[in-house]
C-alpha cells in the first residue's frame, strides 16, 4: 500500500482537499469524468494525487470517477476517511491486432 499524504485545510468552513500517494512530478491535470476536482497520473496511468474542489469541512461526502480509479471520501468534523478503488480495463482483441491504443473499461 502506497503511503498517503492528505491537504485539507478549509478556510470558513470548506476549501480544497488533496490527496496525494506520490512525491513524482504530476504533470497535466485531468478532470474527473465524475465529480468535481482533477487527478494526476504518471506515464504508464497510474494516479499519482487527487484534488478535489470545494469540501465541506463539518460533514461531506465527494467521489472522483476517472477511467480507471474511483476515490471516495468522507469527511466528519474535520476528518477526511478516503478510499480509491481500481477497475481493470482490457483491451478489445479488433482493437489490439490494427494496433490502437484505444482501450474499454469493464
Amino acid at each position: 500500500m502506497k503511503k498517503v499524504k492528505v491537504f485539507f485545510h478549509p478556510i470558513d468552513g470548506s476549501g480544497a482537499l488533496t490527496i496525494s500517494w506520490s512525491s513524482e512530478p504530476k504533470g497535466d491535470a485531468v478532470e474527473a469524468r465524475r465529480g468535481s476536482g482533477v487527478g494526476f497520473f504518471s506515464k504508464r496511468g497510474d494516479l499519482l494525487s487527487v484534488i478535489f474542489d470545494e469540501v465541506k469541512a463539518d460533514n461531506d461526502r465527494q467521489v472522483l470517477e476517472f477511467i480507471r480509479d474511483r476515490i471516495e471520501i468522507t469527511v466528519k468534523k474535520g476528518k477526511v476517511i478516503h478510499s480509491l478503488t481500481q477497475r481493470k480495463i482490457k483491451i478489445g482483441p479488433r482493437l489490439r491486432k490494427r494496433g490502437s491504443k484505444r482501450i474499454q473499461t469493464v
